[in-house]
C-alpha cells in the first residue's frame, strides 16, 4: 500500500551544502539523512521540506525554493529562514520566521492531506497545531530532550506554556533518539498518556580502516611515545569542551612527557581554548582539527588511547556510540538522578566498562582519572574489553534503525498502531519503550 508521506524537518548544517550544490552529499544527522534516501526509495508518495534555523547557516535566500537534487529522485522544498522577514522587525524575526514556517507547514498539510505527516522539533509549533487537527497521522521525531523542553512542562512563561500545549497534541506516534539526557521523564510528563511513544539508540556503520598513507596530516603527525586523550564534538560548554582543555593541561602539568591531546570539533569557543593551550605552553602538547571526514575520526579513535565525552545533556551521542563500539577507553560523567541524564547510559554500560567522574565539570577529577588510566596500560586495555562487549549487546546498524523506522511510519498510515498504547513498541536491539 503506497502511502502519501509529508517530512518536515530543520535544514541541518548537514544538509546545507546538499541543497547549496543541489547535490545530494550529506553529512552529519544521519538519523534525517538516512531516513530521507529511504523514503525516497520507497514507493511512497514523499514530499520533502527543511526550513532553515539561521544561527551561523549559510542559507540566506530570502525565498522559499523547491529544488532537485542530483542523487536525490524527491525534490526539496527549503524554507527560508529570518532573512524571509524584514529586519525593521528587530526580535521578533526569530518568532515571525518559526510563524510563517510553521504555517506553510500547516498549508501544505491541509492540501496535501497526508497519510502521515512526520515532523522534528523545529517544526513544534506545526506539530502542536496539526495534530490536533490531524489526530493520529503526525509523528512527532525528537532527537534527545534539551533543557527548554524540560523546563516547558512547568514555567509559566507564556511562549513555554505554548510550547507544552504542543506537546499535548494527539499525535499517532512520538519516536524519541535515546542520547542518555533524560528523556525517560519528557515522554512521561510531556505527552499525553494515551500517545504511542518509542525510544532508540542512534545506529552505527562499519567504521572505515584507513593506511597509514591516507591519514589527515595532523593524525600522521601525531606522538607515538605518548598516551592520546581524545576529544570529538562542538567546542561549547554544553559539551563539556572548556572542562576537557582544563583537566588535560591541569594533568598535562605533572606528567608532560607523557601525555597528548587530540581536539577534533570546532564551535564557539575554540578561539578560546587555543589561547588558552598557548598561555599554558601547551600548544606541542594539543593538536586541534576542526573538521574531519568520518573515516578520518575513524582514524583518529584508533590512534588515541583514551577517549574523554563531558557531555552535560547526555552521553549516548552518535560520537559516543562510536566509541563504544571500537571499544575505547573512556572516560564520563556519572549519571545525574534528579535531571534523568545519563540515567540509560548507566543501565547500558556496566560499571567495569567506563571510567565515571562525579560530573561533567568536575576538572580535579577528570586530571587524576588521565593520569590514572596513562600510567596504567593494562586498565585500559582491560576496559576498551569490557566496553566492546557491553556494546556488542545494544548497539545495532543503521539499516536497522532506519528500516525499523519506516515500518513504523507505515503502521502509522496504515491505521495500525490505534489503541496500541505506550509500551507495545520494542526496536530491535534498543532501550525498549518509555
Amino acid at each position: 500500500m503506497s502511502l502519501s508521506i509529508l517530512y518536515s524537518v530543520r535544514l541541518f548544517s548537514g544538509l546545507e551544502t546538499s541543497v547549496q550544490a543541489q547535490r545530494w552529499e550529506p553529512t552529519g544527522v544521519p538519523t534525517i539523512f538516512k531516513l530521507m534516501e529511504a523514503l525516497d526509495r520507497s514507493p511512497h508518495r514523499v514530499s520533502f521540506v527543511l526550513s532553515a534555523q539561521d544561527g551561523t547557516s549559510p542559507w540566506t535566500r530570502a525565498d522559499d525554493v523547491t529544488l532537485t537534487l542530483a542523487g536525490l529522485a524527491t525534490p526539496v522544498r527549503v524554507q527560508a529562514g529570518k532573512a524571509a522577514i524584514p529586519g525593521w522587525c528587530g526580535r521578533l524575526r526569530t518568532a515571525l520566521r518559526d510563524l510563517r514556517q510553521a504555517w506553510a507547514v500547516i498549508r501544505q498539510a491541509r492540501k496535501m492531506r497526508p497519510d502521515v505527516v512526520y515532523l522534528d522539533h523545529a517544526n513544534v509549533w506545526a506539530a502542536g497545531v496539526l495534530g490536533r487537527l490531524m489526530p493520529g497521522k503526525v509523528l512527532f521525531r525528537v532527537m534527545g530532550v534539551y533543557p527548554v523542553m524540560r523546563e516547558a512542562l512547568t514555567s509559566p512563561r507564556w511562549k513555554l506554556k505554548a510550547l507544552r500545549w504542543c506537546y499535548g497534541a494527539p499525535f499517532g506516534l512520538v519516536i524519541c533518539s535515546q542520547d542518555g539526557s533524560g528523556v525517560e521523564g519528557w515522554l512521561r510528563d510531556g505527552l499525553r498518556p494515551d500517545v504511542p511513544r518509542v525510544r532508540v539508540l542512534n545506529g552505527i556503520d562499519p567504521l572505515p580502516e584507513l593506511a597509514d598513507n591516507e591519514l589527515h596530516p595532523a593524525l600522521a603527525a601525531l606522538p607515538k611515545d605518548k598516551t592520546i586523550v581524545l576529544s570529538v564534538g562542538k567546542l561549547e560548554r554544553a559539551k563539556g569542551a572548556d572542562a576537557f582543555i582544563d583537566g588535560f593541561l591541569q594533568a598535562w602539568k605533572q606528567a608532560p612527557d607523557g601525555l597528548h591531546a587530540l581536539v577534533i570539533g570546532t564551535g564557539s569557543l575554540e578561539d578560546r581554548l587555543r589561547q588558552q593551550v598557548a598561555e599554558a605552553g601547551a600548544s606541542e602538547a594539543v593538536t586541534f582539527i576542526s573538521r574531519l571526514p568520518f573515516a578520518q575520526v575513524a582514524a583518529a579513535r584508533r590512534r588515541s588511547d583514551i577517549y574523554v565525552s563531558l557531555n552535560r545533556l547526555g552521553n549516548l551521542s552518535n560520537a559516543n556510540l562510536e566509541a563504544m563500539t571500537l571499544g575505547q577507553c573512556m572516560i564520563f560523567p556519572q549519571a545525574q538522578p534528579d535531571s534523568g541524564i545519563d540515567m540509560a547510559t548507566d543501565e547500558l554500560i556496566p560499571p567495569d566498562a567506563v571510567r565515571r567522574i562525579p560530573h561533567a565539570g568536575d576538572v580535579p577529577a577528570l586530571a587524576e582519572a588521565i593520569l590514572d588510566l596513562h600510567r596504567n596500560p593494562a586498565e585500559r586495555q582491560r576496559m576498551g574489553a569490557a566496553m566492546r562487549q557491553a556494546a556488542a549487546g545494544f548497539l545495532g546498524s543503521w539499516q536497522q534503525r532506519i528500516d525499523w523506522e519506516l515500518a513504523l511510519i507505515e503502521r502509522l498510515g496504515r491505521g495500525e498502531l490505534a489503541g496500541v498504547g505506550r509500551d507495545a513498541i520494542l526496536p530491535p536491539g534498543g532501550t525498549g519503550n518509555a
